[in-house]
């Protein structure tokens, strides 16, 4: 069985220099009950921090498996870029639909994903520890062995203050569709960091958009239509990804 078919669980405790480790818990139980794997079955182990491993089953019991790790695959899937992209979005009232979102995230790749309380958002709360399980699944799926940062709900102008502070070299743009927005294409400059705004179906209030741009976001289109926020945010990501590969 080739890697690319192997079998992944999540194990945050993983370091690169471990030989042996112990895989228990809801991982474990999927691959002894589930996938009724036992000793000898190879699998792949990452810790979400970018490090990946193979290794074999030595001992199995209904509680925990004990791997022998022979083989690292760090650099394979660590999916590294010369850039950061942080997408962040307000989440919708159909619950779906921002799930819809956080998995396609992930499967593109992005670094950190934020949750937006806007004045006209329809969602005051979030469970993050839902949203977590699927950007693991997703994770998986998509075979990356490095997890995106979640963030929870903050209003637009305390997380574009916390980027200028904390990484004044990122660009910060605001996805909002009116004469005084301008195409993405004509200002992102690859390979800068990006910080990607994208308000609810209400949009951004002026108050928000007016202190946005105080505070350095750029308001900028991704097309010429008015679209869903889950739309916005896999669009927003697809382009930003296009525009570096183009450059290179």
């Amino acid at each position: 069985m080739g890697v690319n078919s192997l079998p992944w669980y999540f194990l945050p405790t993983l370091e690169e220099t471990d030989t042996t480790v112990s895989l228990a818990g809801d991982e474990w139980h999927h691959c002894y009950h589930v996938l009724r794997m036992g000793e000898g079955d190879m699998l792949l182990l990452f810790n979400g921090s970018g490090v990946c491993k193979e290794g074999m089953i030595k001992t199995a019991t209904k509680n925990e498996g004990l791997i022998e790790l022979t083989k690292d695959h760090t650099a394979s899937f660590q999916g590294l870029r010369s850039y950061k992209l942080t997408i962040a979005f307000a989440p919708t009232k159909n619950i779906d639909r921002t799930e819809f979102a956080v998995e396609k995230l992930v499967e593109l790749g992005v670094d950190e994903i934020c949750f937006l309380d806007c004045d006209h958002s329809e969602r005051a709360h979030l469970r993050l520890d839902r949203m977590e399980k699927i950007v693991l699944s997703a994770a998986k799926q998509s075979r990356k062995a490095r997890l995106p940062v979640l963030r929870d709900l903050i209003s637009p102008n305390m997380l574009i203050t916390h980027f200028k502070n904390e990484q004044p070299d990122t660009q910060v743009f605001c996805c909002h569709l009116d004469n005084s927005s301008s195409p993405l294409v004509e200002n992102y400059i690859p390979p800068h960091d990006v910080l990607m705004l994208i308000g609810p179906e209400g949009g951004f209030s002026v108050e928000e958009t007016e202190q946005m741009a105080m505070r350095g976001g750029k308001m900028v289109t991704i097309g010429p239509y008015r679209l869903r926020v889950e739309t916005a945010a896999v669009a927003a990501c697809s382009a930003i990804h296009l525009l570096n590969e183009l450059k290179k």
